[in-house]
């Protein structure tokens, strides 16, 4: 019973020196992030060549698909 509880004991404290060995300090704060893209007020252009390149790609597959 004795030498079971020795093993026990030399288990945790073996595991614990292993969590300490390897800690990291903790890092400074980050800088703020940056701010976001201004997409809101260009969104009518980004869906105006949206749409022409989904209509650039249907008309390539339906050349090549008819050749």
């Amino acid at each position: 019973m004795k030498n079971n509880l020795l093993k026990a004991y030399l288990t945790v404290i073996i595991t614990f020196i292993g969590f300490f060995a390897t800690a990291q300090p903790v890092d400074p704060p980050a800088d703020p992030d940056p701010l976001p893209a201004p997409i809101d007020s260009q969104i009518i252009w980004l869906v105006a060549v949206g749409i022409a390149f989904a209509y650039y790609i249907i008309t390539k597959n339906k050349v090549s698909i008819t050749k």
